[in-house]
């Protein structure tokens, strides 16, 4: 029986919203450059975190010997020298990284970043231990706790500071307040532990999640990387604003699908027919989802970005449809990998990281030559679009789908994005000659979801359903 479920995904769902207002607050006090330099230390900070991640934490729960004393002790001890190696490197590095953001200034911010992984390396394991009898009340309290607090000494330091330097106060007071929890709530005494055989075998499951860890952060960050070195402080504060406001709520549903699709996928493997279903079930929504949001976010996104961060953020139509044609992209490769996930083909989701990584090499040249945000992003999503075409043609390979099926859902995203963004252009310009091919290729984008008509009906019976058992669930229904 899971305890403390519910408070676990409330505890992520605030940090998700506090992550929202700490940037907008941010935003507000100073300003697109700061917010630009803000952002640079948090990328830093990421970098270090992600590259020199062992996965301690998915260790302790699925190790045989993840409840020993022993075992947890010598994790911990290997986290605080990991801590005080972060430290050393971001101290040593710091004008190496200030010198690739082409901002001189942040030196010294990075070496006072310093401070927050020296301090996390101390945290005690036993919220996670507990675990392993699916108790996530210990971390639920850290998190609750430490994005609070780490909130208001971010919004303290920034009327104080009025400068980027904010954001590691915050970050300081985080990783301290996280630390504290772990160690209030545990049930054992935090020591440290060293055993030769154990730590042959955390090493041999941490190493290759750093080299992964490698490629997930260029992956997700590299964007944000390539417009601070190509297009400079300002605009990564403006892009970075901006993007966060799809970024967040994308991340959220694809930690969802996961959690909620990869058991049924699993199941249904049991018999063809089912599985056949769930798959196309599955890509079915994840393509409807992409959409909705592909569209959703250019609807909405423009008149609140200068409500939430201030007018200084303005951008023009084109600008946030170029965002949400990139993030929507990166949603989309949630459903092979889930599949490939299911089928036990983590090569797969290997072969996927590196193909989108190309896309960096490609967006940094097309910066070059064309400087502007729709040659970066360009690149990126031809990256994109080739980590899903890789993942596809492999599992078709591994006869755990249908391509030509798959190929139309790709096609129909990829004109839904082209639609979306020669609307964006457009519509600023009052074209009548282009708004009007935008016309019939928008009738002919939405044509094409007739494939996915069983999907949306079973998609919008569930919504009904959703609705219905809400309102018997109301006062009134008693």
């Amino acid at each position: 029986m899971r305890k403390g479920a519910k408070a676990y995904f409330a505890a992520n769902l605030i940090a998700q919203v506090f992550a929202l207002v700490r940037f907008m607050l941010l935003a507000r006090i100073l300003g697109p450059h700061e917010l630009g330099l803000a952002a640079m230390i948090i990328l830093t900070s990421q970098f270090f975190q992600t590259v020199t991640d062992t996965g301690s934490d998915r260790f302790l729960v699925q190790d045989r010997d993840g409840d020993k004393p022993l075992m947890q002790g010598l994790v911990q001890m290997i986290l605080v020298g990991r801590g005080a190696i972060v430290a050393v490197a971001m101290i040593l590095f710091a004008g190496v990284v200030a010198s690739i953001f082409h901002e001189p200034e942040i030196k010294p911010y990075l070496i006072a970043l310093a401070i927050v992984p020296f301090i996390g390396g101390f945290i005690h394991l036993d919220y996670l231990r507990v675990q392993r009898d699916s108790d996530f009340r210990p971390e639920s309290a850290g998190i609750l706790v430490s994005e609070t607090l780490g909130l208001v000494g971010t919004m303290i330091a920034a009327y104080v500071t009025r400068d980027a330097s904010s954001v590691i106060y915050g970050l300081a007071v985080r990783s301290a307040a996280l630390v504290a929890m772990s160690h209030v709530t545990a049930k054992r005494t935090y020591g440290w532990g060293f055993a030769r055989e154990e730590s042959l075998r955390f090493s041999k499951f941490g190493l290759p999640l750093m080299v992964n860890g490698l490629l997930l952060f260029f992956g997700s960050q590299g964007d944000r990387i390539i417009v601070a070195h190509g297009l400079g402080t300002e605009a990564l504060g403006h892009y970075t604003a901006i993007v966060l406001l799809i970024f967040n709520p994308i991340s959220m549903m694809m930690r969802l699908a996961l959690s909620f699709y990869l058991p049924q996928v699993v199941r249904s493997r049991e018999a063809p027919e089912g599985y056949e279903a769930e798959r196309n079930r599955l890509a079915g929504r994840v393509l409807l989802v992409a959409i909705l949001v592909l569209a959703g976010f250019v609807i909405v996104a423009p008149p609140a970005t200068p409500l939430l961060y201030g007018p200084r953020f303005t951008e023009p139509l084109l600008f946030f449809a170029l965002i949400a044609a990139l993030q929507t992209a990166k949603f989309m490769r949630i459903w092979p990998s889930i599949i490939a996930t299911s089928i036990g083909r983590s090569t797969i989701i290997l072969a996927n990281n590196i193909a989108r990584i190309l896309g960096l090499p490609i967006a940094m040249a097309a910066n070059y030559y064309a400087p502007s945000l729709a040659s970066i992003i360009g690149g990126l999503f031809f990256g994109e679009f080739l980590a899903l075409m890789t993942s596809l043609a492999l599992l078709h390979r591994a006869g755990a789908l249908d391509l030509r099926r798959d190929i139309i859902r790709v096609g129909t995203f990829l004109l839904w994005c082209a639609v979306v963004l020669g609307w964006a252009w457009a519509l600023p310009k009052h074209e009548l000659l282009p708004m009007a091919g935008l016309t019939a290729a928008s009738a002919l984008a939405i044509a094409l979801l007739a494939f996915e008509r069983s999907v949306i009906r079973e998609s919008l019976g569930l919504f009904r359903t959703f609705i219905a058992a809400r309102r018997g669930a109301g006062p009134g229904s008693r």
